[in-house]
């Protein structure tokens, strides 16, 4: 059970790795937020630093790494299912935003790295997946 704390942290993580507008958290303040992305180009996990333009506080936002539980087959399935209707797929464990990322594959068949930034779960899989092929 996550602490309203937490909740709010992690609102935050997915404002930022989606782009999106944030706001001052500091009492009194609100003032809009300018956010850079501090993430090491092969880190699993994303991290933000995030600068208030009015009151010049600093906060820093990132992901919380966890491997254990791995990611089961059938929710692979259906985060893949939801790619495919358009519709945005969420990690099984703490509802982030999953980023597919097309791989190069030299004899033409789909092959995607599967991720969330807030955890650092990711997996790799084939489309169409072998059972689709009979």
């Amino acid at each position: 059970m996550k602490t309203e704390q937490e909740r709010e942290a992690h609102r935050r993580f997915v404002q930022a790795l989606q782009h999106e507008h944030l706001t001052c958290a500091k009492p009194g303040c609100g003032g809009p937020m300018d956010v850079i992305d501090h993430t090491p180009h092969s880190a699993r996990v994303k991290s933000y630093e995030a600068t208030c333009e009015r009151c010049h506080t600093v906060e820093k936002i990132t992901g919380r790494e966890e491997h254990a539980p791995a990611w089961d087959v059938a929710s692979i399935t259906m985060m893949a299912e939801m790619h495919l209707l358009h519709e945005q797929p969420s990690c099984p464990y703490d509802d982030t935003p999953i980023t597919f990322i097309s791989l190069p594959n030299p004899r033409r068949k789909a092959r995607y790295r599967l991720q969330c930034y807030y955890c650092g779960r990711h997996t790799e899989m084939n489309w169409p997946p072998p059972e689709a092929k009979r």
